[in-house]
C-alpha cells in the first residue's frame, strides 16, 4: 500500500476507533454511570456483563494509582510507533491497521485521563477485569503488530500457488 493511502487509512481506524470508544463511554455513563441507579447490565448471566467502573490504572487495571506516568508512557509509546510508521515507505496492511488501532485506542483512553483523572470501563467478561473499547483496540493492535513482525517475509508470496 502507497504510504500516503496508509497513512489516510492508519487515520481513519484511529478517528473511527476514538469516536466509537468515546460514544460508547457516553452511553455507559449515562446509562449505568455514578449518577444511576444501576450500575450493571447482565447480558449473559455472570460471564458477559456491561458494568462501568472508574480505572485509575493501566489496562485492566493494573497499575492503579498511577494515571500521570501512564498518560505520558501513553504519548511516549504512540508517537514512536507513529514515527516508525511513518518512516516505512510501503507498510502493509496488517501494519496500518495495527497502528490505526493502537493510536486510536490510545487516545481514547488518554481523552478519559486528562478529562477525567480515570478510565471509563465497562465490559466485563467472565473473571477478567473489566475493559472498554479502545484497550480492545490496543489489544488487537499489539497482537496484529507481533504477528506481523515476527511472521517470515516470504509468507505471503510463499502461499500463492505457482
Amino acid at each position: 500500500m502507497p504510504a500516503h493511502r496508509a497513512r489516510l487509512a492508519a487515520s481513519l481506524i484511529a478517528a473511527s476507533i476514538l469516536g466509537f470508544d468515546q460514544m460508547t463511554k457516553a452511553i455507559i455513563v449515562a446509562i449505568l454511570g455514578p449518577a444511576q441507579q444501576e450500575s450493571r447490565i447482565e447480558l449473559a448471566a455472570d460471564w458477559l456483563t456491561l458494568e462501568y467502573a472508574e480505572n485509575r490504572g493501566a489496562v485492566f487495571g493494573l497499575f492503579q494509582g498511577l494515571a500521570q506516568i501512564l498518560a505520558v508512557t501513553s504519548i511516549a509509546v504512540t508517537i514512536a510507533l507513529l514515527v516508525h510508521f511513518l518512516r516505512t515507505h510501503r507498510p502493509p496492511l496488517w501494519h496500518t491497521v495495527a497502528i490505526g488501532a493502537i493510536a486510536g485506542g490510545a487516545i481514547g483512553n488518554l481523552v478519559d485521563r486528562l478529562r477525567l483523572g480515570y478510565v471509563v470501563d465497562f465490559v466485563s467478561l467472565g473473571s477478567w477485569p473489566n475493559f472498554n473499547l479502545a484497550d480492545s483496540a490496543v489489544t488487537i493492535g499489539v497482537l496484529l503488530l507481533a504477528w506481523g513482525w515476527t511472521r517470515p517475509t516470504n509468507a505471503t508470496s510463499s502461499m500463492i500457488p505457482g
